[in-house]
């Protein structure tokens, strides 16, 4: 029980209350007499500024990977879902005379950006950042965040179905973030990088043979797995990303979103179930065997 009583009706200065600075001051405020500090060290910048042009910086990087990947995705995801013969390597030949050949430069400089600056975003969030239990005086029960960072798109199976919302202790937004880099790094280095510096081209018919490969290491270690792994964590990621820097908040809106990314991604599925299956006997030897070879990460047998 709260008790009441009157006061005398005399100015009171707001800087005079107790935790005046973590519940009246805007955040960001530079004016504050708080001084900020990182590591102990005190710095001219406010924290908001920093997550402003940090998020900026994530938005700006996203721009090569946003005209890349309809392209890529049509040409990896549905394709071969529809015919994996010959129409993915047609398709692969078009995007390659239309792309100029700076595009992979290109999409390493945006996602090493775009990387940087999210590591970053989510140290600069953590500074000086305040307990709840400093911040209220009163426990009160908030109404639920549905925010992104809280549930995701729309708050797991449970959210989508029955809009019971999940929340997440670190958004999954970010965490696919953290999972595409590393299958990432890896699908360029067999696809991209190492090709190259053989003077060698990955095209279809090598994912086919890759796939299919009797070799249960290669097809399920250097193949399948990383595929799958890089084919969900890249739509997901992609997709909620496009959802959240064009500012769809509204539920149903999202789920519309969501909707379209596990179209997608089931459609990812089937194309690589039926690359795994379609013919790879009549095909030049495995390009693959030197590829692995090179990079030592996985063994080499015949």
């Amino acid at each position: 029980m709260i008790n009441l009583h009157e006061v005398p009706p005399e100015p009171i200065e707001p800087s005079s209350l107790s935790h005046y600075d973590d519940i009246y001051t805007p955040k960001g405020d530079g004016n504050s007499n708080r001084e900020k500090r990182i590591f102990g060290i005190p710095y001219p910048v406010s924290r908001r500024s920093c997550q402003r042009l940090l998020w900026n910086c994530q938005m700006i990087s996203v721009l090569p990977m946003a005209l890349y990947f309809p392209l890529h995705a049509a040409n990896t995801l549905i394709t071969p879902a529809i015919s994996p013969d010959s129409a993915p390597d047609e398709v692969l030949m078009m995007v390659r005379e239309i792309l100029p050949s700076v595009t992979t430069k290109l999409l390493v400089a945006g996602i090493t950006l775009h990387v940087s600056a999210g590591i970053l975003l989510r140290i600069v969030k953590n500074w000086n950042k305040p307990s709840r239990n400093k911040r209220h005086h009163l426990k009160i029960t908030p109404k639920q965040d549905l925010s992104q960072d809280a549930i995701g798109l729309t708050g797991g199976i449970s959210g989508y179905l029955f809009g019971l919302y999940k929340n997440f202790r670190f958004p999954p937004q970010v965490v696919s973030g953290y999972i595409l880099v590393p299958v990432l790094i890896y699908h360029l280095l067999i696809m991209k990088w190492i090709p190259n510096s053989i003077s060698s081209e990955v095209d279809f018919a090598s994912i086919k043979q890759l796939l299919s490969s009797k070799n249960k290491w290669w097809k399920w270690v250097g193949g399948l797995v990383p595929l799958a792994i890089l084919l969900q964590s890249s739509v997901y990621h992609i997709g909620s990303g496009f959802c959240r820097y064009f500012g769809v908040e509204k539920m149903s809106s999202r789920k519309k979103w969501s909707t379209a990314i596990n179209v997608l991604t089931l459609t990812g599925f089937v194309s690589l179930i039926r690359l795994m299956r379609a013919d790879s006997t009549r095909l030049s030897p495995n390009q693959f065997q030197g590829i692995f070879k090179k990079i030592g990460l996985l063994l080499y047998r015949r």
